[in-house]
């Protein structure tokens, strides 16, 4: 990973973050959800990715595809327990879910792989 990469991507992240922030303190603070869900890092991840490893970001994409069970799971877990718990009790939860969530998307994926 090139220093210009590093920066590209602190640059963006630090941008979405700000932005996420002050549109979550507007009168329409609901889009702030949208805004947390646009994918500047990951069109900057799979950009890079492209250069490096040119003949496996299909197989990334896809991938990324068969993981889009682990974001909802995610969502609605803080959905869930946002009202129940302490907030870092839910995000840490969520981040639970998250990760089992993966563990099964990783072991189908891989099984249908064979």
């Amino acid at each position: 990973m090139t220093l210009a990469e590093l920066m590209t991507r602190f640059l963006v992240g630090g941008t979405l973050v700000v932005l996420i922030n002050l549109i979550g303190k507007s009168r329409n603070s609901f889009i702030a959800g949208l805004a947390m869900l646009f994918p500047g890092i990951t069109l900057l991840g799979y950009y890079f990715l492209s250069i490096s490893q040119h003949g496996t970001l299909s197989k990334t994409v896809m991938f990324s595809i068969w993981s889009l069970p682990t974001s909802l799971v995610f969502l609605l877990t803080l959905y869930f327990t946002i009202d129940k718990m302490p907030i870092l009790q839910t995000l840490a939860l969520g981040i639970a879910s998250w990760l089992i969530t993966a563990l099964v998307v990783i072991w189908v994926y891989t099984i249908l792989q064979k």
